[in-house]
């Protein structure tokens, strides 16, 4: 782990040998972001490999104002981040205010609405939309309107940059995953962060739930996941739960899951994230970042 300041730590630092800094234009820079850190990826578009792996994790949750203060020392601080000449640019933002409309029911004039009947919206927000094509779904969700005009500013030359919901990458992943796995069972993915988790469920390949919920211990976690499990009249036992995200097999809420369900597992790979290609020194957890990595697809 690499100390910044006082208010993160970079906690994954991975660079390929192949990386050239003079080739960004064949390279696309993915970021998730949310109050709890910055997490960076570059792949190279014509090969899918992973070039850069980056993770600063913030101590504490950080106020909007201290989000845009903190990117800025570390984009001071950073080799290549403020470069614009990137093939494509995308942002996911870990956020709880988003909503799924079928893509055939949206209308861009309503977006407003869809949100309304969930949370505030106020004037400091900007509404976001994005598709997610394999389940013909549009994904509205909020980013805070200062942090919207930070990137665009930081980006402004460059010709293709987008923000997205991270919902939005973990379900195409998971629709990747779907594809290539056994059907007819329900398939429980929940990718874990610190403070909340978000819990998707896909049965035949078709999206049957997807929320985010924020959690405090790890009672509180179980609660959600055999929650949802019951309101659905779903069975643990023919259930496939798959964890992803912030959590280890040793963890307290891994053992937890695994005393009530009876299938839990943390299974994805380097070769199980058939989209992306990685060297042979590249050790990481892929799991873990998920999310990030289905920003390519």
């Amino acid at each position: 782990m690499d100390a910044t300041d006082k208010l993160s730590i970079r906690e994954v630092s991975f660079q390929d040998d192949a990386f050239d800094i003079q080739a960004l234009g064949n390279y696309n820079l993915y970021l998730s972001i949310g109050q709890d850190g910055l997490e960076i990826c570059v792949i190279d578009t014509q090969t899918n490999r992973c070039l850069i792996l980056e993770h600063y994790s913030f101590y504490v949750n950080l106020s909007h104002n201290q989000l845009t203060s903190h990117l800025n020392w570390i984009y001071d601080n950073h080799l290549f981040l403020k470069a614009y000449r990137w093939n494509e640019i995308k942002i996911a933002y870990r956020g709880k205010a988003f909503t799924l409309v079928p893509k055939a029911l949206f209308e861009e004039d309503e977006a407003v609405k869809y949100l309304k009947h969930l949370t505030d919206v106020t004037i400091d927000q900007t509404i976001c939309y994005s598709e997610i094509e394999s389940l013909n779904i549009m994904n509205v969700f909020l980013v805070e309107t200062e942090l919207v005009a930070w990137f665009e500013n930081i980006y402004a030359l460059s010709e293709k940059m987008s923000f997205v919901h991270q919902t939005a990458s973990l379900l195409k992943g998971l629709k990747q995953q779907r594809q290539l796995g056994a059907s007819g069972l329900a398939h429980l993915f929940l990718h874990v962060e610190s403070e909340y988790l978000t819990l998707s469920i896909l049965k035949d390949d078709q999206l049957e739930f997807c929320n985010v919920f924020a959690y405090k211990t790890e009672q509180d976690f179980l609660y959600y996941v055999l929650l949802v499990i019951d309101e659905l009249r779903y069975f643990p036992d023919k259930s496939v739960v798959n964890l992803t995200g912030n959590i280890m097999p040793d963890s307290s809420i891994y053992e937890l899951l695994d005393q009530y369900i009876q299938k839990v597992e943390i299974t994805l790979n380097q070769s199980s994230v058939s989209w992306v290609t990685f060297n042979d020194k590249f050790d990481k957890d892929i799991y873990q970042y998920f999310d990030l990595f289905s920003l390519h697809l």
